[in-house]
């Protein structure tokens, strides 16, 4: 576990003293739980910052790291493949504010257990300390405020790469979709007026490009959001004016007492139920506009 995972889980130790009812057992990729929902890995959600780490490390699926050229530039990239030899449509993930951790990886996990090619860039890339990669940051918040400081059209131009990069592997089937949350899910909804060839994009509490960046989509969004962020919940209304005005296609589903970040947060307010709810409904939209 690296030093910036294991910051954040200390992080929120506190949160870890809060026990829910047992939802299950250890499932694929997690330790035995014993009904503490903490340190068990549901076997059709994505892994929770506890879980995350032994996730990565004891998946069966094939995976590897690749560094995609990019000038001066090699775009370390984690690249996660679903079971069996098949083509399939690849999914590009786009990272939350604070990196490509051992969470953003075990997303990536959960997309190729669903039957998607997960292509998760490390947008640090270069970016670290020496000209080091995300796991060269000592402290998670260096990595959030280097994350911060990279321009808009930087971003834009490395999850690019990563895109035609994935869209090449032998066996992509020639669909795509990008994924993200908090920051990734702005870029995820911004990279669909890039990118005229994408199938669909899932935005997990992101925020919206504007009017103009909206009119070039041509791939249906899908947006989900906590009610408690309100930041975040004030843009979807004006969003799906804008995209019915335009002829785009925005569908949005806000869960109650759920909070920003819900996907990482799991034990806050109703955070549990919106994940266990908005995971499914990702992936049924992603394989609906894939296939």
């Amino acid at each position: 576990m690296t030093k910036v995972r294991l910051a954040a889980c200390a992080f929120l130790a506190v949160a870890a003293l809060a026990q829910e009812p047992a939802r299950g057992g250890a499932g694929r990729g997690g330790g035995g739980g014993r009904g503490n929902p903490l340190s068990t890995k549901q076997p059709n959600l994505p892994a929770n910052l506890f879980t995350s780490s032994s996730t990565v490390a004891r998946t069966p699926l094939r995976h590897e790291w690749v560094d995609i050229p990019m000038g001066r530039v090699k775009l370390h990239t984690w690249i996660e493949y679903p079971e069996g030899d098949a083509k399939a449509p690849i999914v590009v993930v786009m990272q939350y504010d604070a990196g490509l951790d051992d969470l953003q990886r075990a997303l990536a996990d959960q997309l190729a257990f669903e039957g998607f090619i997960a292509v998760a860039p490390d947008l640090l890339s270069g970016q670290g300390p020496k000209g080091g990669n995300y796991d060269s940051f000592r402290f998670p918040d260096d990595a959030v405020q280097a994350s911060a400081k990279m321009a808009p059209d930087e971003i834009i131009r490395r999850y690019k790469a990563a895109y035609d990069y994935g869209m090449k592997l032998p066996r992509a089937n020639g669909k795509s979709a990008t994924l993200g949350c908090g920051v990734g899910g702005t870029y995820s909804f911004r990279f669909a007026a890039e990118e005229p060839g994408l199938n669909a994009a899932v935005v997990f509490y992101g925020m919206p490009p504007n009017e103009a960046a909206m009119a070039k989509i041509k791939a249906p969004v899908l947006g989900l959001y906590g009610e408690d962020d309100p930041t975040v919940v004030n843009t979807i209304e004006p969003t799906a004016a804008a995209m019915k005005k335009l002829g785009k296609s925005y569908e949005s589903q806000v869960y109650p007492h759920a909070t920003h970040f819900f996907m990482t947060y799991a034990v806050e307010g109703e955070n549990g139920a919106a994940i266990a709810q908005s995971w499914p409904k990702a992936i049924a939209f992603l394989k609906e506009n894939t296939k």
